[in-house]
């Protein structure tokens, strides 16, 4: 078992570069407190200590105890299968044990130490399992540690949202120590420190929802802190790495999830899950969407039967999975052929693969991590031999004892990934199921007699309408892939400050040469887009479908951004933000790979896995291609409004505002393009090869209509900066990622009269004096990202 190695104080930056932004205090700090969980446990808590004297606590959960003496050890012991966790302390001791009957404290110092389980099956009397605590204390500290495992029932869980940061990893020094002290004759009185502070703080209040983003996005990325995900198991298999994910999935529902079905309804804070867990542990984020969103979020979202209980869900005992697509019907899914017919004088179902191309492929389906239970796509047949569409049914696929009569259950072969899912083909024979395993609502409903009504006559409709919650599983990829590309950057901007070359005989930081720095800073600018793209139309979906008020809007912006969107234009441009993000951060992960040289290879290196993570956003919720080109026809059928006419500016290519109507103008191009290539006569002259011969430009339009909005959230972001110097780094970032996307299009600008071939020649030299302006504050928007310091792993010695 190898652990990642991270320096305790942060390095010395390169010349020109920013000294990096103190963490605050309270960035790995537990978060504000939920309601426990309890079980009836029992446990005792014990200490000796010289010249000590003993005080002694009862209570149902909790002991404690107070002594004064000179030295003492203290020794928490929980009653099951449990590692004894051991402390020391000095000078006046208070001894807190959870899940203990009774304690009794003996020793002196001024310290607390506090011993916390958690995990299912780890804890103490009747609950179950294996479980391991780690404690600490000494001096004025205080220790704390949490033990997890395997076993039948959920153990105690302390009152926190999220456990606390693992010991093996030390936080930076406070702000104050880590000062760069002042040249003699500069006369820094330490006002340029605070003022990158201060611009580290706006830009993080600015890229992680301002106010909410203690709430939506600190308890998950101190979750991917604990001791449980900074550990990597060469020796496992692909099966037991697997079932680790799935011991962190128990971990994260105890902890920060709070209530699993408040979080199944808060799209924001289910997207947020994506971005942190993706960076720590890719299967994880797969296995808490399935679960959280497409199986608890799509029961919710149907009529919910009195006796129809969840808790095996919200605790999970039952792991909820999520089977629409099949062997032979993936992005067609409308065309799936799994059958259950009704019977109406039992009112039960028959579940049924009638075809080998019917089987279910490829959600997580296996016995590893527990028994689980599917929400499984089917056509639902009434008595009549009548064909009602695609319906939901709730099956239990297995428990305990394995997979229940009639469920074929065959794993894939295993992937040897850093965290495997556990995919498998799914079949169905005749299984019968109850009359609640049908999932009913306000637009498709069955009578007990098999009577059937419908508020949407078109099946599609009706089938997209039962599997809404796909279209929020799209904007989590993207939120996994923004939170994927934002480590990449970080890891790269981390070994460029430390990696050295030499120089005419001079040791000198990779992140000195233009060469080396230049694609991280275009990249950086991407991220900072992508992150606000992703923002912007999870914005616009949560107040579309959920009722939150829209994004607000400044009074007297600094520059003009164009109307919100739709709710039609927001679903189609939800399907855009997913193919545009997933496809950017994995070329920007792949960049960042490769500055890193053979040290970003290695395995214990993050960034030797995150692309292959980031093909699965590719894929799943929808294929890029497909999803793109039917938002193409939607854009088609609904043209966007003709381009500003407008005067040139003065200095074109730094007017933000200029720009974005370059952008349009170039949009409106391949739109006019797009509808000539339609309707160019073709051999034979059918739909089908009309739109093969538009859909290569149909794709330009549409990569550039997402630029249009991304360039929305952008400017929004900036008409929203109140300090100075973070205005002026977030408009060198969002002229550089303009300037980037314009030049493909440059050509076609010139030739319709919307560029000069002046200023043409003038965008490279822009683009370097951008990256010449940026690159000394580098390291500041970089440490805005707020990427763990945990999971950035050292780089090699560079000398």
């Amino acid at each position: 078992m190898t652990l990642l190695t991270q320096p305790i104080h942060p390095p010395t930056p390169a010349t020109g570069q920013d000294t990096p932004t103190a963490h605050p205090a309270t960035t790995d700090a537990a978060p504000a407190t939920t309601a426990p969980r309890t079980t009836t446990d029992t446990g005792t808590g014990t200490g000796t200590g010289t010249n000590a004297g003993t005080n002694a606590g009862a209570g149902a959960n909790a002991g404690t105890g107070t002594a004064a003496g000179t030295t003492g050890t203290v020794t928490l012991t929980a009653t099951g299968t449990t590692t004894t966790a051991t402390a020391t302390a000095t000078a006046i001791s208070t001894v807190t044990a959870t899940n203990a009957g009774t304690g009794t404290g003996a020793g002196a110092g001024a310290t607390t130490v506090t011993a916390t389980k958690a995990g299912t099956g780890a804890g103490a009397g009747t609950a179950s399992g294996t479980g391991a605590g780690r404690e600490t204390g000494a001096g004025r500290e205080t220790g704390a540690g949490i033990g997890m495992g395997l076993g039948g029932r959920t153990a105690p869980i302390s009152p926190v949202t999220a456990p606390a940061p693992t010991t093996r990893f030390p936080p930076p020094p406070a702000a104050a120590t880590r000062r760069t002290p002042a040249r003699p004759d500069s006369g820094d009185d330490g006002t340029e420190e605070a003022t990158t502070d201060a611009v580290t703080r706006e830009l993080r209040h600015l890229l992680f929802d301002g106010d909410e983003q203690d709430t939506i996005h600190t308890p998950w990325r101190t979750l991917i802190t604990h001791d449980a995900f900074l550990t990597h198991d060469d020796d496992l298999t692909p099966t037991q790495r697997t079932a680790r994910s799935y011991q962190r999935l128990r971990l994260l529902n105890a902890t920060a999830a709070g209530d699993p079905l408040a979080l199944a309804r808060d799209p924001r804070r289910l997207a947020a899950l994506h971005e942190w867990t993706g960076i720590a542990d890719s299967a994880l984020g797969t296995l808490a969407g399935i679960h959280y969103n497409l199986f608890l979020g799509t029961l919710l979202d149907h009529d919910h039967p009195e006796h129809r209980d969840l808790t095996p869900y919200t605790t999970l005992q039952h792991t909820g999975t999520f089977l629409v697509t099949e062997l032979a019907h993936g992005n067609d899914a409308a065309h799936l052929k799994t059958t259950a017919h009704h019977h109406p004088d039992t009112g039960e179902f028959t579940l049924h693969t009638p075809t080998p191309g019917a089987a279910k492929f490829m959600p997580n389906t296996t016995t590893t991590g527990g028994p689980k239970t599917a929400l499984v796509a089917a056509r639902l047949i009434t008595h009549d031999g009548t064909d009602r569409g695609i319906h939901l049914f709730l099956t239990p696929l297995h428990d305990e004892n394995g997979p229940h009569p009639g469920i074929h259950i065959t794993p894939l072969p295993p992937r040897h990934l850093p965290h495997p899912v556990d995919h498998a083909i799914t079949t169905f024979t005749h299984v019968r199921l109850p009359p609640t395993a049908l999932l009913q609502a306000p637009h498709t409903r069955l009578e007990a007699d098999g009577t059937h009504h419908t508020t949407h006559g078109n099946p599609q409709k009706r089938f997209l309408t039962t599997i809404d919650r796909v279209t929020l599983g799209k904007l989590c990829m993207s939120a996994a892939a923004t939170g994927t590309a934002r480590a990449a950057l970080t890891i790269a901007v981390h070994y460029a400050n430390h990696r050295h070359t030499t120089h005419h005989n001079t040791p000198t930081p990779l992140t000195t040469h233009r060469a080396h720095h230049a694609p991280l800073i275009d990249h950086l600018a991407t991220t900072y887009a992508l992150t606000l793209l992703h923002r912007h139309t999870l914005a616009h979906h949560t107040h579309h479908h959920h009722g939150t008020p829209p994004p607000p809007t400044p009074t007297h912006p600094r520059y003009p951004t164009d109307p919100p969107p739709t709710k039609e234009q927001t679903h189609h441009l939800t399907a855009l933000t997913k193919a545009f993000t997933t496809h950017h951060a994995r070329t920007i992960t792949t960049t960042c790979r490769e500055r890193c040289g053979a040290w970003a290879l290695h395995p214990h290196n993050p960034l030797a896995h995150y692309t292959q993570h980031l093909e699965g956003t590719i894929t799943a919720e929808g294929d890029n291609l497909p999803i793109t080109l039917k938002a193409a026809t939607h854009l088609l059928l609904n043209p966007p409004p003709p381009p500003p006419t407008t005067p040139t500016p003065p200095n074109p290519l730094t007017n933000l505002t200029h720009l974005k109507n370059l952008l349009h103008h170039a949009q409106h191009i391949w739109h006019t393009r797009t509808k000539q290539a339609l309707h160019t006569p073709t051999t034979p002259h059918t739909p089908h090869t009309r739109w093969n011969n538009a859909t290569q430009p149909a794709l330009t339009m549409t990569h550039l209509h997402t630029t249009l909005h991304t360039t929305n959230a952008l400017l929004t972001t900036l008409n929203h900066t109140t300090h100075p110097t973070t205005h002026t780094h977030l408009k060198n970032l969002t002229n550089l990622y303009l300037l980037n996307q314009l030049t493909p299009h440059t050509a076609d600008l010139i030739t319709h009269h919307h560029l000069t071939p002046h200023h043409h020649n003038h965008i490279h030299t822009t683009i370097n004096h951008l990256h010449h302006t940026l690159h000394p504050h580098l390291t500041t928007l970089t440490n805005a990202l707020n990427h763990p310091h945990q999971h950035t792993p050292t780089p090699p010695p560079h000398h």
